[in-house]
């Protein structure tokens, strides 16, 4: 049975790279795709995968994601997921932050550290379905022929 996954993924990585890179990706190799169901209290811990690119899309968002315990805290996290990457600078962020919505789909280089926060909303749950795959060695290598 077919049904589609792989073209789509292969498709939009390719979207992606050309809009990056400037160039078409001409390999697209899967590795592992899987679904996270996660309910209230549940995380993910930082982590990076294996592989060129890793994505997530979600499938299932909680109405609520729940509010903060500490009311001095500005910045409620609950349910986000963080990519990470060095450290804070002038003028660059380390942390970008995504608030999941039922249908948007992001893409990010695998050795990008990320991070999933509980959320607080009983009877709920978060659905995400994730992948890692391998691209074109020549465009992911960016110090290739770098002197």
């Amino acid at each position: 049975m077919k049904c589609g996954w792989m073209e789509f993924l292969s498709r939009e990585c390719g979207h992606w790279i050309k809009q990056a890179t400037g160039k078409n990706m001409k390999k697209f190799t899967l590795i592992g795709s899987w679904v996270v169901r996660q309910f209230q209290n549940e995380y993910n811990p930082l982590h990076y995968h294996g592989g060129h690119i890793s994505g997530v899309g979600y499938l299932k968002v909680p109405k609520n994601l729940g509010g903060t315990f500490q009311e001095d805290k500005r910045n409620n996290n609950n349910g986000e997921i963080h990519l990470v990457h060095g450290s804070k600078q002038f003028l660059s962020n380390a942390i970008f932050k995504i608030k999941p919505k039922v249908g948007n789909f992001y893409y990010f280089p695998n050795y990008l550290l990320h991070t999933v926060y509980p959320f607080y909303s009983e009877n709920e749950e978060r659905r995400s379905i994730s992948f890692n795959a391998k691209i074109d060695d020549d465009i992911y290598d960016v110090y290739k022929n770098k002197v």
